[in-house]
C-alpha cells in the first residue's frame, strides 16, 4: 500500500458515506486492489479502515472475487495478528468496500527501508507474523502473498505488535474444493521477490510450506537488510527462487552477529523443495527460540543417557564416567597392634585438629570444560560460536557454566546448531539429517 497524500483533495469519494454508515474522511493509501480510506461510523462515531474496490475493476467477476476471498479470508480467522474485518458490503453507487479495525503504524517493507533490523527485534516480528500463519493454516487458508508490504507493525503497550493484511489471493481449503490450488488464469502468483519456488514453477497445487518460505525471504531480509535474490528482472527472480542457494545470512552481513541457530532456520525455510522446509510454522517458530541443553543431570549409581531432538536432529549426550572411588589402604605397623590402650583417652575421629597436616588444601576449580562433539556422517564441518574449529569428530573447550553455539555443517545434509551450557567435561553427538532432492525439473527463463 502506497502512501498518497497528495492525492486526498483530488479523490472523489472524501466526504462520500458508504453504504449510509461510513462517512469517508482522508485517503490512506493505493495499492492493486483497491484504495484505502479512513472513514467514521455515522452512529458510532469510530473510525475504521474501508478498502474500496476501484470502479475500473467492478465489473471484473476475478478481481470482485479476489476482494471478497480477501474479507473471508481474514474474517474466518480469529487471531490477534491477523487484520479485523468489521464488514463487507457494497452501495447503491454499487461500490464494494470492506471495513476492517483502523490501524497506526508503518508496514514492514518502510521500515527494512530505513536499513537491517536487530537480529532480536527481526525474530519477534517473524514470530508474531507465523503466530498469524499458522492460525490462517489451522483454518485451511494458504495467504500466497506474504511480503513485508502486508506485514503492518502497530503498537501495543509500547511494544511492536504485527498484523498480517491482505488476503486477497489466500486458498481456501474447504470440502468441496479440496487441497488449495492454482486456477489456470492464476498460475503465477505472489510478488517475485518473495515467490515459493514452487509457485514460480506454476506448481497446480501449494499448501502452507509456500508461505513459509516467504516468511524465510523476509526474515533474511530484515537481519541483512536484502532480500535473498535480486533479479533483474520477473524471469531472472523465478529463476533464482526455483534454482539458486541463497547466500547464508552472515556472509550478506558479517557485521549483524547474526547467530547460527537463526540462520540456520532461515536456511531451512528457504529450502526449495518444502518437503525440507519446517512442517509448521510453530516448528519454524521453536527453530527461531534456538535449541537448548540444560546442564547435565545425575543420578546416584546410575550412569545417564540424555536424548533430545532439536530442530529434526537427534543429538546424545554421553556422560563420561567419574573415576572409581578406592579408599587408601594403610597398612597397621607391628608396634601399633601390639600397643595397648592409652592411659589417656585418643582424641575422638569427629574432633576437631588443630594440627595444619591433617587439613586437605582444597583443590582448584577448573575454569574451562572440555565437550567431545561428534556426528552421524562423519566429517561435519563445526564452528563454536562463530569460530571455524574442524571437522568431526574433535574436541573442543568451553568456559565452564558459559553458553556456546555449536553449529554441525555437511554437504548434502541440513545444518544444524546447538546452545549448550557445560559445568563438567561432557560429550555431544549430532544425527544430520539428509536433504531430500528436489524432483520438479529446473525453471526455465525462455517461456
Amino acid at each position: 500500500m502506497k502512501m498518497v497524500e497528495n492525492e486526498l483533495n483530488d479523490d472523489p469519494l472524501i466526504g462520500a458515506t458508504l453504504g449510509g454508515l461510513y462517512r469517508v474522511t482522508r485517503l490512506i493509501g493505493v495499492g492493486g486492489m483497491g484504495r484505502v480510506y479512513e472513514a467514521t461510523h455515522t452512529r458510532l462515531g469510530k473510525a475504521y479502515a474501508v478498502k474500496v474496490l476501484p470502479e475500473g475493476r467492478a465489473d471484473k467477476p476475478d478481481a470482485t472475487e479476489r476482494f471478497l476471498r480477501e474479507a473471508r479470508s481474514a474474517s474466518k480467522v480469529e487471531n490477534e495478528h491477523i487484520v479485523k474485518i468489521v464488514n463487507c458490503d457494497s452501495d447503491e453507487a454499487h461500490r464494494l468496500f470492506i471495513v476492517m479495525e483502523l490501524l497506526e503504524g508503518e508496514n514492514l517493507a518502510e521500515r527494512i527501508d530505513r536499513g537491517a533490523l536487530p537480529v532480536a527485534e527481526a525474530v519477534e516480528i517473524a514470530k508474531q507474523t507465523a503466530e498469524a500463519l499458522q492460525a490462517a493454516h489451522d483454518a485451511g487458508i494458504v495467504h500466497r502473498d506474504l511480503k513485508p508490504e502486508n506485514v503492518f507493525i502497530t503498537q501495543k503497550n509500547g511494544t511492536d505488535f504485527v498484523k498480517v493484511l491482505d488476503f486477497g489471493i489466500s486458498k481456501i481449503k474447504t470440502p468441496e474444493h479440496g487441497d488449495p490450488k492454482l486456477t489456470a488464469t492464476d498460475q503465477i502468483v505472489g510478488t517475485p521477490l518473495y515467490i515459493s519456488p514452487e509457485l514460480a514453477r506454476g506448481v497446480a497445487t501449494v499448501d502452507h510450506r509456500t508461505d513459509i518460505y516467504a516468511l524465510g525471504v523476509i526474515l533474511y531480509e530484515m537481519i541483512t537488510g536484502t532480500p535473498p535474490f535480486t533479479g533483474q528482472n520477473h524471469f531472472q527472480l523465478l529463476y533464482q527462487h526455483g534454482n539458486e542457494a541463497p547466500d547464508p545470512p552472515s556472509q550478506r552481513s558479517k557485521e549483524a552477529g547474526i547467530p547460527p541457530h537463526v540462520e540456520s532456520a532461515v536456511l531451512r525455510a528457504l529450502e526449495k523443495n518444502p518437503a525440507d522446509r519446517f512442517a509448521s510454522m510453530d516448528a519454524f517458530c521453536a527453530a527461531l527460540e534456538g535449541p537448548t541443553i540444560p546442564p547435565r543431570a545425575r543420578t546416584v549409581g546410575l550412569p545417564l543417557l540424555a536424548v533430545a531432538v532439536v530442530a529434526g536432529a537427534t543429538f546424545v549426550l554421553w556422560p563420561r564416567p567419574a573415576p572409581e572411588f578406592v579408599p587408601e589402604f594403610v597398612p597397621e605397623t607391628p608396634t601399633q597392634a601390639r600397643t595397648e590402650a592409652p592411659t589417656q583417652a585418643s582424641p575422638s575421629v569427629t574432633e576437631k585438629s588443630d594440627s595444619p597436616a591433617e587439613t586437605s588444601p582444597a583443590e582448584p576449580v577448573t575454569q574451562r570444560v572440555k565437550i567431545a562433539l561428534d556426528s552421524h556422517p562423519r566429517g561435519a564441518f563445526v564452528s563454536l560460536n562463530g569460530e571455524k574449529m574442524g571437522r568431526t569428530p574433535l574436541e573442543v573447550e568451553v568456559e565452564r557454566g558459559a553458553a556456546a553455539t555449536v553449529r554441525f555443517s555437511l554437504q548434502g545434509y541440513r545444518s544444524e546448531a546447538h546452545r549448550l551450557v557445560a559445568n563438567e567435561d561432557d560429550a555431544l553427538v549430532v544425527r544430520l539429517e539428509k536433504k531430500s532432492r528436489p524432483k520438479q525439473p529446473p525453471i526455465k527463463t525462455h517461456f
